[in-house]
């Protein structure tokens, strides 16, 4: 087997000499644009507003002190920041891993784009757009590759701050994930000045309700009893709302209870990953079709809009924060 090639990057570079192209995607607090030459396995997120240099330093120096093995599983499953782009003495952007193509989708419309959770949640539009279905066990594959992910995170002490649909990419073979947008990775032992950046349909409440000030550990189980959820019952479903017991893994079923109960009570990345072993052994190969929650008549009007705002919007945000090409 060849060993991999990696572009060689110091921690900070000036923008002058990053060598970028067009832009690839416009967020509201950042553009994103290719990197050419010798690092187009790259992209460069240019921020709108210059970020907290020190935050971005401190993850960009985790990524260059990490032994190899490290290094590589990271450029596999998250998309980390690689270097700090500069303006004089002002922070403006970053350099961050391309995703690879097993983690894009070539449309019906010859249109590539990222695979994300959404076309996992809003199966039925994606799939005449021609993306392939997942069958549940897949999609409990998946669930459990990203446990893997937030586990490998959470034994460095680091949280992700916008675990959401979009952010997440998948594959089917093998079924594994990539999470994107980590340069909003946070360490859980130190505080952020930086703006927090959430999606609302995602976001744990005690955020929203000032409760805490950024997301932890337990919101990150929160998120978790989401995906689980909405992928393999409905795109619609929020807590509080039934869990079919034909459609949706007996194991688990009481780690969404809690993980939307108190903030104390909520699984642990160590038990949803038991659950979600146990869940293995009671999903099937076959294609299941969504189940109806809420008022159906909402669900059908809704469905159309929904995918095509959440697919619009999750290749806006998560364009810039992608792996390598192959």
């Amino acid at each position: 087997m060849i060993a991999e090639a990696w572009p060689p990057v110091p921690p900070r570079i000036p923008e002058a000499e990053v060598g970028f192209g067009e832009p690839q995607a416009v967020g509201g607090a950042s553009t994103v644009y290719t990197v050419l030459g010798q690092r187009k396995s790259l992209l460069y997120k240019r921020y709108s507003e210059p970020h907290v240099a020190a935050e971005l330093d401190r993850l960009v120096s985790k990524y260059s002190g990490m032994a190899p093995k490290a290094a590589a599983y990271a450029r596999t499953h998250l998309a980390w920041p690689v270097a700090a782009v500069c303006d004089g003495d002002q922070v403006v952007g970053v350099l961050v891993v391309r995703a690879g193509q097993e983690f894009h989708v070539t449309l019906s419309a010859s249109r590539t784009r990222v695979r994300d959770f959404n076309f996992l949640l809003y199966e039925k539009r994606a799939e005449k757009l021609g993306v392939e279905r997942a069958t549940d066990r897949q999609k409990v594959e998946l669930l459990r590759d990203l446990v893997d992910v937030l586990s490998w995170l959470d034994e460095r002490g680091l949280v992700h701050e916008d675990l959401a649909a979009h952010n997440i990419l998948w594959r089917l073979d093998p079924p594994s994930v990539f999470v994107l947008d980590c340069d909003s990775l946070r360490s859980l032992a130190e505080s952020s000045k930086q703006p927090l950046y959430t999606t609302v349909d995602w976001t744990d409440p005690r955020v929203l309700t000032n409760d805490v000030d950024r997301p932890d550990g337990a919101s990150t189980s929160y998120v978790l009893g989401l995906l689980a959820a909405r992928t393999l019952v409905s795109p619609y479903w929020h807590p509080g709302d039934t869990l079919p017991a034909d459609r949706f893994p007996a194991a688990l079923t009481q780690m969404v209870a809690r993980a939307h109960g108190p903030a104390e009570d909520r699984p642990s990345l160590p038990e949803w990953g038991r659950a979600l072993d146990g869940a293995l052994a009671q999903t099937t190969g076959t294609v299941v079709e969504p189940a109806s929650v809420g008022d159906p008549d909402a669900t059908k009007r809704a469905d159309h809009v929904a995918f095509l705002v959440g697919l619009t919007v999750g290749v806006a945000l998560a364009v810039f924060v992608l792996v390598r090409f192959v």
